[in-house]
């Protein structure tokens, strides 16, 4: 049986840090994908037809409003 005497030591040494470079380069790849814009706040336009869609507001209420925040 031969004893290698720590011979791969330098192969553990760039391993590790390029094993997790690579973790780090797929996780920044992977989470914006994951997320597809799921974070952004909805616009003042979607709320608007939101709350339309619930009956918090009638029709005429949303086109006034609709047409207030088109104007900004």
């Amino acid at each position: 049986m031969m004893w290698w005497n720590g011979s791969w030591t330098w192969l553990w040494i760039a391993m590790v840090p390029m094993m997790a470079l690579m973790w780090a380069l797929i996780a920044l790849v992977l989470v914006p994908l994951a997320r597809n814009g799921r974070d952004r706040p909805p616009s003042p336009r979607e709320r608007l037809d939101d709350r339309l869609a619930a009956g918090e507001i009638s029709v005429e209420e949303h086109r006034t409003r609709r047409a207030e925040v088109d104007h900004r």
